[in-house]
């Protein structure tokens, strides 16, 4: 007689049908990572199929998952007339998935494990028998995605609390991500928390917690700022490929799936901190050699955190909440505090280096609310108050001539989702997130004159900045700005064991303000401590942009037929933002200026396919393979909208030449009159204050329409394969490509109004065949048109063809074995853009798409640039052994390309005389005008970026730690070695070439940290 219940345990089964070709890959794969792909947001799902014991399929068997990370315990469904099931909208944990059917046994499947947006295949062939016997089957969760082709990267807890790193620094665990450069948290704690990865750009990277947008309007809506604590996260899921109809963009999406609470109590702790007495500053010889003065070093990092998570009704009402207080400050090499802030001339204080310094504090507090077995609630707030102490501080500014950001008081995210399982078919889902983002510019110390009245001052030779931060535009002006969004869901589900289908709607609404005060409304120039000229503002100055909507309506149906599962989904997007009406009162150079608001800035409506397959290769859940393709639209939200606004559109500054002749560093002139007096030379545009017409203009066919928005396509192969329980082997291709360009032009001139003229490139052995070469392709405008401009943005197809084309690969693998946790991967890659159809022949095209100006020779072998593949091939994982006496051991490796000799993607340039380009032009350059000697230059690229590199290196981190246990509380001793054998690679370069030699080219001018110890402990309960 059976017994009544029967336990089975896969694991050894499994083990023992490893094959040596399985061994043959794990070997060639263990410095790789796999990515789960996921469809939905922030939950996981799982499906399979159910057969009697002759194979045939059976329909109506209820199937159950229950966990206790679900606050309903169960969710149920029913096989269909295939005899397939499909559970959606799981919950991060473990399941026990239970089959019955009357006339056969009760069949039970222990130990799936679900992460954010994995579907686990769990198929049964049910035994004839009673309910009342069970069989009982445990072992190794399914660690390969049948049915989804999205490529997700998950990183757990586990991970996050047990490798060496800054506790957001995902992109240094995730291969091909953009190159991570810090070192223990010396770049602040959110450091590597977004990325770029397979050609996408950083515009279309969005965050999300619980599958919705928390990015400020900045930056195309990816703005950043408000750190979410990873305390709070459940696992964070990283989308990096592929994404579904559900998402607008292309770009990675880092989700942070929230902790919600339990039945029962748990609480977490941590803190650490490092110093500068445990971090090696000493400069290499090799880097003496080089002319490297000095490096940057850490000066503290810190970084406590805790949570508490439980019930206040059990299986009704959980409660979780998390604090953070983190910060950290770096020494900027070479730079020291200005002994007196109000002195006309700047003396370092070389007893106070200069710092940059930065403090986060973060609250949290979450509730899942059971409102009825059918219903569920989750409640959120976050809140946080932070400081960027002194921005963007570099050699090129004092400590005060940068700004404070005071980011508060304080901000926070206000989150409420509501799911409604209808049905065991029907699911409704809604959920609304406002983000409040309002910062301050300031002065970053308390200065003499007050910060309305200490002017700002320029050295003209050095382009160095002090006394306070002034100007407009410049990156932290002083003022106040607001950067609200506000963005809801909804979506409905109908879910056979065939079909998945989802439809649903998303939209944004977004609010920006953005006031400029620089202090006396002006700012000085001098030149070698003597007065030069003056810059004047139009103030007061402030500037509103509304994003009146970005909508996207989508319908997605997954349809599994027998092993295959197509993805095939439909998008449409439509963006809307505007410039506001704007009044601004008199100010101290400007009468009172009134700005009507400008709609359609821009208006865009686009239709996104998206279709991937999956196929079951052996119809065991074990191995599959995927391919998908997909358009999607760039980011934007108010950029364009900004850009354009009549403020920005008007002049908004002037400058006039200050002869002080009485050295009082006092303008002893009328400002307020536009005309040449006493000390000061007439303002260099009579319009100032009123409309510019010479603004910048936008084409309305960039601006509006259907499809004229920039867009790119993705697509991708993967191989997926299970080599053994708990090891899982993932193969990629991607390639991504864009279209829908946009130049800069200059109309005012046509082709005809330039000559060209040809340059050598210095001699010098670094070079290609040791230079002297001729570089050709460079213009200067004729004198007779010299100082004409009308700008307008039009899109680039009107000059000829444009590309950028990315093309790699990812070698990854996962394994989880007893006691050794290893992920990594291997990722290489070519970028290829070509701009030639556009810019040869074609002077007058002054900036390209990403609005940099075109500054490179219009040949060829400077606007088809090519990063090749040995320059985006990277190495990456972490590995996490537990050793006996409740020991562990965990390291991270980052193998990185060397620095490519560019700068902001300029290669390297020379300031060429106008004696040197004369015999080539026939002609003196046009900026000389009539003057009897021509003392006009024209700097020019002689060598293309991503034609010389730095050497390859790696930066390996350490860790040591050792739990104590007290009943159910375990207390962790850590110690982590960052950077742990010293790596210095040079990150960043001088690229200007000068005199006959050289002068400073290639010498470095940033490495990375130097080997840093930090401290910590943390504590489960």
């Amino acid at each position: 007689m059976e017994p009544a219940e029967r336990r089975i345990d896969l694991t050894e089964e499994h083990t023992h049908m490893a094959t040596r070709a399985g061994v043959a890959l794990l070997a060639f794969a263990v410095l790789a990572l796999p990515s789960r792909p996921a469809w939905a947001q922030g939950a996981g799902g799982i499906a399979g199929v159910v057969r009697d014991s002759s194979g045939g399929v059976l329909p109506g068997v209820t199937v159950e998952a229950s966990s206790s990370a679900l606050i309903e315990r169960v969710r149920a469904v029913a096989t269909d007339a295939e005899g397939q099931y499909k559970i959606i909208d799981l919950r991060p944990g473990t399941y026990v998935v239970t089959f019955t059917l009357s006339g056969f046994r009760t069949f039970k499947r222990e130990g799936v494990e679900l992460s954010a947006g994995f579907t686990a295949t769990v198929n049964v062939d049910l035994p004839v028998g009673t309910l009342e016997e069970t069989v009982t089957v445990s072992g190794q969760s399914p660690i390969v995605d049948t049915q989804n082709v999205v490529q997700q990267k998950v990183i757990t807890q586990q991970i996050l609390q047990s490798v060496p790193s800054s506790r957001s620094n995902y992109a240094a665990l995730t291969p091909g991500a953009s190159r991570s450069t810090d070192v223990g948290g010396s770049n602040g704690s959110d450091s590597g928390a977004t990325f770029t990865i397979h050609g996408s750009r950083g515009g279309d990277v969005r965050r999300l917690i619980d599958g919705m947008r928390w990015n400020s309007m900045e930056a195309a809506n990816a703005g950043t700022g408000f750190y979410f604590d990873p305390t709070a996260a459940e696992e964070i899921a990283i989308q990096l490929g592929g994404n579904s109809a559900e998402f607008e963009l292309g770009g990675v999406q880092v989700n942070l799936v929230p902790k919600s609470g339990s039945n029962r109590f748990n609480g977490y702790g941590f803190a650490g901190y490092t110093n500068n007495s445990l971090n090696s500053t000493s400069i290499p010889d090799a880097l003496k050699a080089r002319n490297l003065p000095s490096v940057g070093a850490v000066d503290y990092v810190y970084d406590y955190s805790g949570s508490l998570g439980g019930p206040i009704l059990k299986d009704k009402l959980w409660f979780f909440s998390a604090q953070r207080w983190w910060g950290n400050s770096t020494f900027v090499p070479g730079l020291y505090y200005n002994k007196n802030t109000a002195a006309w001339i700047y003396q370092p204080d070389l007893s106070r280096p200069a710092v940059n310094d930065n403090t986060n504090r973060h609250h949290n507090a979450r509730f899942s609310w059971q409102l009825s077995p059918r219903h569920k609630l989750n409640l959120s707030w976050d809140t946080e108050q932070n400081c960027v102490c002194h921005g963007a501080l570099t050699a090129l500014a004092s400590p005060e001539g940068t700004y404070k950001w005071d980011f508060g008081p304080p901000n926070y995210i206000l989150q409420a989702t509501w799911s409604h399982p209808r049905t065991n078919r029907l699911l409704f889902e809604a959920g609304a997130t406002t983000l409040i983002f309002q910062y301050v510019g300031k002065p970053t110390e308390p200065l003499p004159e007050g910060a309305d009245r200490q002017i700002s001052v320029v050295e003209a030779t050095t382009g160095f900045r002090y006394r306070s931060n002034g100007g407009f535009y410049n990156f932290g002006t002083y003022g106040n700005k607001v950067t609200d969004q506000s963005n809801q869901r909804f979506a409905v589900s109908y879910v056979t064991g065939t079909h998945n289908f989802k439809t649903g709607v998303q939209v944004m609404e977004g609010w920006r303000h953005h006031e400029q005060r620089p202090p006396g409304s002006m700012e000085y120039v001098f030149r070698n401590g003597s007065p030069l000229s003056i810059t004047q503002y139009a103030t007061p100055n402030l500037e509103t942009e509304r994003l009146k909507a970005n909508l996207g309506v989508f319908a997605i149906d997954q349809w599994t037929i027998k092993r295959l599962t197509l993805n095939l989904g439909l998008r449409f997007d439509y963006l809307n933002a505007y410039a506001g009406a704007t009044d601004l009162p008199a100010g101290p150079f400007v009468p009172a200026r009134k700005f009507d608001a400008i709609p359609c800035l821009p208006c865009w409506t686009d239709i996104n396919p998206r279709i991937g397959a999956a196929y079951d290769l052996f119809g065991n859940g074990r191995t599959a393979i995927k391919g998908n393709i997909g358009r999607y639209v760039a980011g934007q939200a108010v950029d364009i909208a900004s850009a354009l606004h009549p403020v920005n559109s008007s002049v908004y500054q002037v400058t006039r030449n200050w002869n002080d002749v009485n050295g009082n560093y006092v303008p002893d002139c009328d400002l307020t009159s536009p005309l040449e007096n006493r000390e000061c030379g007439p303002i260099s545009d009579l319009n100032f204050g009123r409309n510019n017409p010479r603004a910048t203009q936008y084409s309305p066919d960039v601006l509006t329409g259907w499809g004229h928005r920039g867009y790119n396509w993705q697509g991708n192969i993967s191989f997926q394969h299970e080599l053994r329980p708990g090891i899982g082997l993932n193969v990629a291709y991607f390639r991504t490509w864009y279209g829908n360009f946009t130049v800069t032009t200059n109309t005012a001139l046509t082709p005809s109004d330039f000559s060209q003229f040809c340059v050598t490139a210095p001699l010098d052995p670094r070079l290609p065949g040791g230079g002297g070469y001729p570089v050709c392709g460079n213009y200067d405008v004729n004198p007779a048109k010299f100082g004409q401009a009308q700008t307008v943005v039009q899109l680039a197809s009107q000059y000829g063809d444009q590309s950028e084309v990315y093309n790699g690969l990812d070698v990854t693998v996962n394994a989880r074995l007893k006691a050794l946790f290893v992920t990594g991967g291997l990722n290489t890659g070519r970028t290829e853009t070509n701009n030639c159809g556009v810019v040869i022949n074609n002077p007058q095209v002054t900036a390209l798409q990403s609005g940099a100006t075109y500054s490179g020779p219009r040949s060829e072998a400077f606007c088809d640039n090519v990063l090749p593949w040995a320059g985006q091939t990277q190495v990456k994982f972490a590995a996490i052994y537990n050793l006996p006496w409740d020991l562990q051991t965990s390291a991270t490796v980052q193998s990185y390309p060397g620095t490519s000799v560019a700068a902001g993607g300029v290669g390297s340039t020379f300031v060429y005389s106008n004696s040197q380009i004369l015999p080539s032009l026939g002609r003196n350059l046009s900026s000389c005008g009539a003057a009897a000697t021509c003392t006009g230059t024209s700097t020019v690229q002689f060598l293309a970026a991503n034609q010389r590199f730095e050497n390859r290196y790696a930066q390996f981190d350490l860790r040591f730690a050792r739990t104590v246990r007290i009943a159910r509380t375990r207390v962790q001793g850590i110690v982590d070695l960052f950077n742990a054998f010293n790596a210095r690679p040079v990150l960043s370069l001088n690229t200007r070439y000068s005199g006959t030699t050289g002068g400073s080219w290639l010498s470095p001018t940033t490495t990375l940290v130097g080997r840093l110890i930090k401290f910590s402990a943390q504590l489960n309960f």
